[in-house]
């Protein structure tokens, strides 16, 4: 991690919501729901793109990655619930086994943080896959490639991936989500595709039925970002009252990650850095900001606790 250096904007940053136009409603025809899907994803690229660093868009990457990771293993016909994800990943320590739960999520986490404008991003993708869907990716993405608009393109991977193996519905969503990105312009991809997504609607993927789930994942997508926004700057207003060795770095940790756990995370160093914590600074460093109001404690527990975001 480079010098954290945390700069308050000098005035509130506002975003423009969703349209209410961009709103889908029941009986919409084909065309209508694209259009809604088109605008809400539009929106949402204002946001994703925003140059004045009010948007956390790690944050939000990494929360929706979160959702995604849920979703998906519902779909496997799993139940676990976003608490016992967090706790799968970030209490576990390095080198123990973190079961279907962590794996899917740290999967995820790694997909979204694809480097889409490199040159070989697809390989760098196919890295993240079981090896038989990376060696046929080059060729199912020269497939997709005229199909249309970038949904369309997600969409058809989608159901060349499944037809291959219909087991693999998460890896069909991850590579969803990166060739949709890129069509987009995104320099990274975003968990959109598998927030709304079922199993019933993957076996039998019909393009509006893709632009209506598009357009639900961008507008979660969208309240997500607004809230981080506002919540972020709480966080970086109230950071020159925190004054302790390596605040600015855990600051910077916590407009990233969805969870931070101070044991782990910010002691003995805080993560991705050198910046030394000892164990008590950090769990009063966390105290601190939940007494400001910038930061929450996630878990309810007495012990093996985690923050975020207030």
């Amino acid at each position: 991690m480079k010098q954290a250096k945390i700069t308050p904007p000098t005035q509130e940053t506002t975003f423009a919501p969703l349209p209410r136009w961009a709103e889908p409603a029941n009986g919409q025809t084909p065309e209508a729901m694209a259009f809604a899907a088109g605008a809400s994803l539009c929106v949402l690229h204002g946001l994703v793109t925003d140059q004045s660093g009010a948007v956390p868009v790690a944050l939000l990457r990494n929360r929706l990655a979160l959702l995604a990771s849920e979703a998906a293993l519902r779909i496997e016909g799993r139940a676990e619930t976003t608490a016992a994800i967090r706790d799968a990943v970030y209490l576990t320590r390095p080198g123990d086994g973190m079961g279907p739960a962590g794996e899917m999520y740290l999967r995820w986490r790694r997909s979204a943080a694809l480097p889409l404008r490199s040159r070989n991003w697809i390989n760098q993708l196919g890295e993240t896959l079981p090896t038989p869907f990376a060696e046929a990716l080059p060729h199912w993405m020269k497939l997709t490639e005229a199909t249309g608009s970038p949904a369309a393109q997600a969409a058809s991977l989608i159901g060349l991936i499944l037809e291959a193996d219909p087991r693999e519905e998460a890896t069909a969503m991850i590579c969803a989500d990166a060739v949709l990105a890129r069509g987009l312009g995104w320099s990274t991809p975003l968990p959109l595709c598998a927030l709304y997504m079922t199993r019933a609607v993957l076996r039998d993927l019909r393009q509006p039925d893709f632009h209506l789930l598009l357009n639900r994942s961008a507008k979660a997508a969208i309240g997500m970002a607004h809230d981080l926004s506002r919540r972020a700057a709480v966080l970086r207003k109230i950071a020159p009252k925190l004054r302790s060795k390596g605040s600015d770095h855990a600051v910077a940790l916590f407009l990233q990650e969805d969870a931070v756990s101070p044991s782990t995370m910010l002691s003995p160093v805080i993560k991705g850095t050198n910046t030394a914590m000892t164990d008590r600074s950090a769990r009063r460093l966390c105290d601190r900001l939940v007494s400001l109001g910038a930061a929450k404690e996630l878990t309810g527990r007495g012990s093996f606790r985690l923050y975020g975001l207030a």
